[in-house]
Protein backbone atom coordinates (compact mmCIF):
# COMPACT_ATOMS: atom_id res chain seq x y z
CA UNK A 1 0.00 0.00 0.00
CA UNK A 2 2.43 2.32 0.75
CA UNK A 3 4.18 2.01 -2.72
CA UNK A 4 1.46 2.58 -4.52
CA UNK A 5 0.83 6.05 -2.54
CA UNK A 6 4.72 6.96 -3.37
CA UNK A 7 4.34 5.84 -6.60
CA UNK A 8 1.15 7.90 -7.15
CA UNK A 9 2.60 11.19 -5.42
CA UNK A 10 5.86 10.63 -7.28
CA UNK A 11 3.74 10.80 -10.46
CA UNK A 12 1.55 13.86 -9.44
CA UNK A 13 4.60 16.02 -8.39
CA UNK A 14 6.62 14.68 -11.95
CA UNK A 15 3.50 16.02 -14.16
CA UNK A 16 3.01 19.10 -11.95
CA UNK A 17 6.73 19.83 -13.36
CA UNK A 18 6.55 18.78 -16.57
CA UNK A 19 3.72 21.28 -17.61
CA UNK A 20 5.74 24.26 -17.05
CA UNK A 21 4.58 27.31 -15.91
CA UNK A 22 0.89 28.45 -15.52
CA UNK A 23 -1.53 31.06 -16.86
CA UNK A 24 1.14 32.71 -18.85
CA UNK A 25 3.86 33.30 -16.76
CA UNK A 26 6.11 32.04 -19.50
CA UNK A 27 5.05 35.09 -21.49
CA UNK A 28 6.04 37.87 -18.69
CA UNK A 29 9.48 36.80 -19.07
CA UNK A 30 10.24 36.78 -23.49
CA UNK A 31 11.48 40.66 -24.68
CA UNK A 32 9.26 41.09 -28.27
CA UNK A 33 11.32 40.70 -31.16
CA UNK A 34 13.59 43.84 -31.95
CA UNK A 35 11.48 44.03 -34.93
CA UNK A 36 7.85 44.50 -33.39
CA UNK A 37 9.81 47.34 -30.69
CA UNK A 38 11.27 49.01 -34.54
CA UNK A 39 8.11 49.22 -35.86
CA UNK A 40 6.88 51.71 -33.45
CA UNK A 41 9.66 53.90 -32.83
CA UNK A 42 8.06 57.41 -33.41
CA UNK A 43 5.04 56.38 -33.39
CA UNK A 44 1.83 56.38 -30.79
CA UNK A 45 -0.22 54.05 -29.01
CA UNK A 46 -2.97 52.64 -31.43
CA UNK A 47 -1.57 53.33 -34.54
CA UNK A 48 -0.80 51.25 -37.34
CA UNK A 49 2.55 49.13 -38.15
CA UNK A 50 3.78 46.87 -40.32
CA UNK A 51 7.28 44.54 -39.54
CA UNK A 52 8.99 41.69 -41.27
CA UNK A 53 9.18 38.67 -38.78
CA UNK A 54 12.65 37.38 -38.34
CA UNK A 55 11.40 34.35 -40.35
CA UNK A 56 10.57 37.47 -43.42
CA UNK A 57 6.76 36.98 -42.56
CA UNK A 58 5.24 40.53 -43.48
CA UNK A 59 2.63 41.23 -40.82
CA UNK A 60 0.28 44.27 -40.13
CA UNK A 61 -0.56 45.40 -36.51
CA UNK A 62 -1.20 47.83 -33.90
CA UNK A 63 1.56 49.73 -31.52
CA UNK A 64 0.60 48.89 -27.88
CA UNK A 65 2.54 48.51 -24.72
CA UNK A 66 3.79 45.56 -23.21
CA UNK A 67 1.57 44.59 -19.96
CA UNK A 68 4.17 45.35 -17.96
CA UNK A 69 4.90 48.62 -19.38
CA UNK A 70 8.77 47.66 -20.68
CA UNK A 71 8.19 47.89 -24.17
CA UNK A 72 5.99 49.90 -26.96
CA UNK A 73 5.60 46.86 -29.27
CA UNK A 74 3.46 46.42 -32.90
CA UNK A 75 1.14 43.35 -31.86
CA UNK A 76 0.22 41.98 -35.17
CA UNK A 77 -3.58 41.47 -35.88
CA UNK A 78 -5.64 38.79 -34.06
CA UNK A 79 -2.53 38.15 -31.05
CA UNK A 80 -3.01 39.27 -27.54
CA UNK A 81 -0.88 39.56 -24.25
Amino acid sequence: MNRIFLAILLLGTTLSFANGPQNGQDREKRTPPQEAISACEGLNSGDTCNMTTPRGDSLNGTCQNTPDDKYFVCMPKGMEW
